[in-house]
């Protein structure tokens, strides 16, 4: 049951945006999750080709020092996307929970745009959305 800080039943509306904010954040949650995978997926491929191509000797240095580039850019987006999956999940549990002081702090335009550049583009348009939404929500009252 949401109740506020002053211990009332937040209002329909409120129960609404917080119904759908608490959706479009779960879906952005699985697709940051899927881009999660396919990351590890990507950098277990890099790794393994890596070692196979070390082990046989077939390639130069150049074809090693960017298997080794794209392996280190391929572990920044992972610790990225780790990032925006920790978060967005703070951020479903919050609306879930009706706690919005919670879910404004956790409200952040930059994290929505990272999310869009390194994560993928659909988590990071419904982050986008659900942006402009939770700073429509009435601040709760002390």
């Amino acid at each position: 049951m949401l109740a506020s800080a002053s211990g009332q039943a937040p209002s329909p509306d409120v129960t609404r945006a917080l119904g759908s904010i608490s959706t479009m954040v779960l879906v952005a949650l699985i697709f940051a999750i899927l881009a999660l995978i396919a990351e590890l997926a990507a950098l277990g491929y890099v790794i393994f080709v890596g070692v196979a191509i070390s082990e046989l000797g077939v390639a130069g240095q150049v074809a090693s020092a960017e298997l080794g580039f794209i392996g280190f850019l391929l572990l920044v987006f992972l610790i990225i996307d780790v990032l925006v999956v920790r978060r967005t999940w703070k951020m479903y549990s919050a609306a879930k929970n009706g706690d919005i002081a919670a879910l404004k702090s956790l409200n952040s335009l930059g994290w929505a745009i990272v999310a869009l550049i390194l994560t993928g583009i659909i988590p990071g348009i419904l982050l986008l959305i659900a942006y402009g939404r939770i700073n429509d929500l009435p601040s709760p009252q002390a």
